[in-house]
């Protein structure tokens, strides 16, 4: 399979030994199906890969591809696809995945798994959705749970960020023209404005942030004085919940066509009235915008290694999380331990 010496490569470069571990993870599509086989090849003893029918695709059709997969990494005996949540498998995991098709992470889950088990997030502590994540019963039941850093080597996906925003200005058909870019720091949108700089775009930075153009309470003001230079918004707001277009955002569509009617809008994320922008006629990327706390335009769409990468990492926080625990160490010991020997990110940074 193509994606062979890239997963070697993982493992190598994170230093990953699940030897002896189980893992409950997803069984998803596209790249992301390298998951569960990357968490089997990287030693684990038994992964369970939960899928669901979803717009991804039929979760028949997505553990078929799976086993396909594993079957050509020679893993196939030691992954388990099932389409529904695996009271027995999670009884019995040592580490448990908050990928898509695995959350909710409830009471349900929760009570369910032994006292060691711990999960790794597979991405910063701040991302976390209360909405699909009980982290007040993981700590009654004295289950450890850490993020991923997203900021360190060799788990660093700033460079991967920065050029997910640039495919998302090319895929609008970008030929140089001035950028607003409304965004939070430091990712994404710090990290766009950084990459864009690098590249020497004429960008203004819209954001909370001390350090940006802007704020987001003077940007209906200056768009209307200055909306008619850029050729492209891009909104990368991960953090302000705030809805920062749209009739009750800080600015309307309808005045943003008024003054620019050429401009083209991108989504990587934030919260918008998509019902707004479609009736507005602007012209965005992509087709289908999630609402806030989730990414429209992941950094997937440059291919597996950003993907990879990421799991790769949470798999070693939780490979460390996991070891800690089953030496009997405390929460407290084990997340020491895991932050020191991995790409770690504790709930208090």
């Amino acid at each position: 399979m193509h994606n062979h010496r890239l997963l070697k490569d993982l493992i190598v470069n994170f230093d990953i030994n699940l030897d002896g571990l189980n893992v409950y993870t997803e069984a998803a599509s596209g790249h992301y199906a390298y998951g569960p086989v990357l968490a089997a090849f990287a030693g684990a003893k038994h992964v369970t890969a939960q899928v669901s029918d979803s717009r991804f695709g039929l979760a028949k059709d997505i553990i078929e591809q799976t086993y396909k997969i594993a079957e050509a990494y020679k893993v196939a005996d030691r992954i388990k696809c099932v389409d529904a949540r695996s009271h027995l498998d999670l009884a019995k995991a040592d580490i448990v995945t908050n990928s898509g098709h695995v959350r909710p992470i409830d009471r349900d889950l929760i009570d369910t798994l032994r006292p060691t088990a711990v999960i790794p997030l597979m991405w910063e502590t701040w991302e976390l959705r209360e909405s699909d994540f009980d982290l007040n019963r993981c700590r009654e039941r004295e289950i450890l749970v850490l993020g991923t850093n997203e900021r360190t080597p060799p788990c660093d996906m700033r460079g991967f960020i920065g050029m997910t925003g640039l495919k998302l200005l090319l895929d609008l058909g970008y030929d140089g023209g001035s950028i607003l870019v409304l965004g939070n720091s430091p990712i994404p949108g710090a990290t766009l404005v950084e990459a864009f700089g690098r590249l020497e775009l004429d960008v203004t930075w819209v954001s909370d942030d001390t350090n940006a153009n802007l704020r987001y309470e003077d940007l209906s003001e200056y768009f209307y004085n200055n909306g008619n230079k850029y050729s492209h918004i891009i909104i990368a707001e991960h953090q302000n919940e705030s809805i920062l277009l749209g009739s009750e955002g800080f600015i309307k569509f309808e005045e943003i066509k008024m003054i620019n009617p050429n401009i083209q809008i991108g989504v990587m994320c934030g919260n918008i009235d998509v019902n707004d922008l479609l009736a507005s006629g602007l012209s965005f990327l992509p087709k289908e915008i999630a609402p806030h706390g989730f990414v429209s335009f992941q950094p997937s769409e440059l291919g597996p290694r950003p993907v990879l990468t990421l799991f790769a990492a949470g798999l070693k926080v939780g490979e460390r999380m996991s070891r800690a625990r089953l030496r009997g160490q405390t929460l407290e010991q084990a997340a020491s331990t895991a932050i020191e020997e991995s790409p770690a990110m504790h709930f208090t940074e």
